[in-house]
């Protein structure tokens, strides 16, 4: 796909920095999806389906939480930052920083007092009982300390998805070897929720550590002075970050809660099969991410500048070829689903072929549309993919109670694949509209400029 887009987009600065993002960004996500169904494996098979399945809800318990209360800042620091990058304006990035460092600690800490709140409330009506429910707050350490989205916007805003794509690459490797470990020497799932633990710090920690020393080596560093003037400085921000992070807990709500209500409703073997749907589908959503990561700064860089129409041209191709790429990869897995089950997780797995292929189905949808977040990001409509986001949302938490009752835990993914259907129809709606209007009132304006 890579090849293909080479061919595809004009041979300038822009697109080749684009493609060398892409290919490490790529290269990346490939090996963590590879790792990651590995380090799946190796859980499946020390802990059971049913420890599998307490595993899930410990992750998804803490992750959920994370993603309410810790509003990531990366996305705004790169709209604002790579405008004071453009402009020279040291003190105002500097500052920028310091905001997000402050966001990124008060949030962390926030979400882990929520855990340790919460966690002894809910945890017998999720199914968790007995020691397993002492390991639900265990999950607040794993939130606790997380600048990861500060090192990122940091790392892409100085254009080294390199350095970024190693970093994620080794912390996926090093719970791989925790894991292998903890299976060779009989591991509970104790051992696995403080692997869990690690693995989360090392992710939130690293990229930060490596992007602050990039500041440092351009002379910068960040500055905790008055935060209202930093905010007054970047009008807009706290309201861009708002809405680009309430599309993403509306989505990735959808996608941590299902396990949690799954937990109030059916066995714990069958949120084990259902666990193995949604990791399956999270290696594909890792393949999807490159481009969704490497074309945000890219598009923004051709929104200020007013080029909308290298903005659809550039959407529409890597959209065709990504779509190309989904029904190459899709078909084949539904038709030998069975045996990839039995070979990779057991035969006890084996049962989880219909949860797993409806739920193959629904990722597909949502990557056919992983570039449209970005491009209406790109142009301003940040509060549209809001609304989208929480209509989509609504639709999914309206159908999954009375799916899973009537279709048991299929009916948690046939809930995904149709709250996708609608994301995608709309998104794909608002992007066409929004583009033609754009290109329609820039059309007019340069008509009217005196020749």
């Amino acid at each position: 796909m890579i090849q293909r887009l080479r061919q595809i987009l004009p041979r300038d600065q822009i697109a080749q920095r684009l493609l060398r993002n892409l290919k490490w960004i790529f290269s990346s996500q490939v090996a963590m999806a590879i790792l990651g169904m590995i380090s799946l494996a190796v859980s499946a098979r020390a802990l059971g389906a049913a420890g599998l399945g307490a595993l899930a809800l410990i992750e998804a318990f803490a992750r959920i939480n994370a993603r309410l209360v810790h509003f990531e800042p990366w996305q705004a620091v790169i709209q604002y930052g790579s405008v004071a990058l453009e402009e020279q304006d040291t003190a105002r990035f500097e500052n920028l920083v310091g905001l997000s460092i402050v966001i990124d600690v008060i949030g962390g800490l926030a979400a882990a007092a929520m855990i340790l709140l919460v966690a002894p409330l809910v945890a017998g009506s999720i199914g968790l009982d007995g020691d397993a429910a002492y390991l639900l707050s265990l999950g607040a350490l794993a939130v606790a300390l997380s600048l990861r989205a500060t090192g990122v916007a940091l790392l892409r805003l100085y254009d080294r998805f390199d350095q970024l794509a190693k970093i994620d690459t080794a912390t996926a490797a090093l719970r791989l070897g925790l894991s292998i470990i903890a299976w060779l020497v009989g591991g509970t799932l104790l051992h696995f929720v403080i692997i869990f633990v690690l693995f989360s710090l090392a992710e939130g920690l690293i990229a930060f550590i490596f992007g602050r020393r990039e500041m440092r080596q351009r002379g910068q560093r960040p500055r905790f002075g008055n935060l209202f003037t930093t905010l007054r400085q970047n009008r807009g921000f706290l309201r861009f970050m708002w809405n680009s992070n309430l599309a993403v807990i509306l989505r990735q709500t959808t996608q941590r809660l299902d396990v949690v209500i799954l937990g109030a409703l059916v066995a714990p073997v069958f949120v084990g099969h259902y666990h193995i749907a949604r990791k399956c589908g999270d290696a594909a959503i890792r393949l999807g991410r490159p481009i969704k990561q490497a074309v945000f700064p890219e598009f923004s860089r051709l929104a200020a500048s007013g080029d909308f129409l290298r903005i659809r041209k550039t959407a529409l191709w890597i959209s065709v070829a990504f779509c190309a790429v989904l029904l190459v990869g899709v078909i084949p897995g539904l038709i030998y689903i069975v045996p990839i089950l039995d070979a990779a997780f057991g035969e006890a797995f084996i049962a989880a072929a219909p949860v797993v292929s409806i739920q193959a189905v629904a990722v597909a949808l949502f990557l056919a549309g992983v570039i449209l977040g970005p491009v209406l990001l790109s142009l301003g409509c940040d509060r549209e993919l809001m609304l989208i986001g929480a209509a989509t949302a609504a639709l999914f938490f309206a159908l999954i109670y009375p799916f899973v009752i009537t279709f048991g835990v299929n009916g948690a993914a046939l809930s995904h694949l149709i709250s996708n259907a609608l994301w995608l129809g709309a998104c794909s709606w608002l992007v066409i509209r929004t583009l033609e209007d754009k290109t329609r009132h820039m059309a007019k304006a340069k008509s009217e400029v005196p020749s």
